[in-house]
């Protein structure tokens, strides 16, 4: 008998775990961006905004991959619709908008505008600082991406399965399947 496990029973476990994301507000910006003598790349993120929500857990893997260097660069965000004060501070007009900070306070900050995934963001902290990430081995991953062909032999039988049904376009696809697969892990 094939059970479906419903998605947010899987879900909730991983909302509630700690960010390596650093939070900035007002009254904890300079400290962190300007005054601890190490750059950080900031990213200004309305809650409400879609292709933040995209970005959310690429930023999240990307602040991982960097934990192990914290000392030598921050990877932080702003809610920059609530704190408006800083996204104006820093010409910040749509969302998400990324910005390197170098650390050095008076320093004017830099705009990113490469690639929004893993790879592109992890190479341009890697060219800026020169660190060296030190990456565990991941763990293999029980999701299978399934096909017509392949679908019928993976349901049903004796295994308890979970399906997500995605489109290749859906930006909440990437969001699902890289939550999946950390909780497979």
């Amino acid at each position: 008998m094939v059970r479906f496990v419903p998605f947010l029973a899987l879900a909730l476990p991983l909302v509630s775990a700690a960010s390596s994301v650093l939070d900035l507000i007002p009254s904890n910006f300079d400290r962190v961006v300007f005054e601890s003598n190490k750059p950080a790349l900031v990213e200004f993120f309305a809650p409400w905004c879609g292709h933040c929500k995209s970005l959310a857990p690429v930023y999240e893997e990307l602040a991982a991959k960097f934990a192990s260097v914290a000392d030598q660069v921050s990877i932080a965000k702003v809610d920059a619709d609530e704190h408006k004060s800083l996204g104006k501070k820093f010409g910040v007009q749509g969302f998400p908008t990324l910005k390197w900070f170098d650390g050095k306070k008076g320093s004017t900050p830099e705009d990113y505008n490469g690639g929004r995934d893993l790879e592109s963001l992890s190479k341009f902290i890697i060219e800026k600082t020169g660190v060296k990430v030190k990456t565990p081995k991941a763990a293999p991953s029980y999701v299978e991406m399934l096909t017509d062909s392949t679908f019928k032999t993976e349901i049903g039988g004796d295994k308890d399965v979970l399906v997500a049904f995605t489109a290749p376009w859906c930006g909440r696809k990437y969001l699902l399947f890289h939550c999946l697969r950390k909780r497979t892990q």
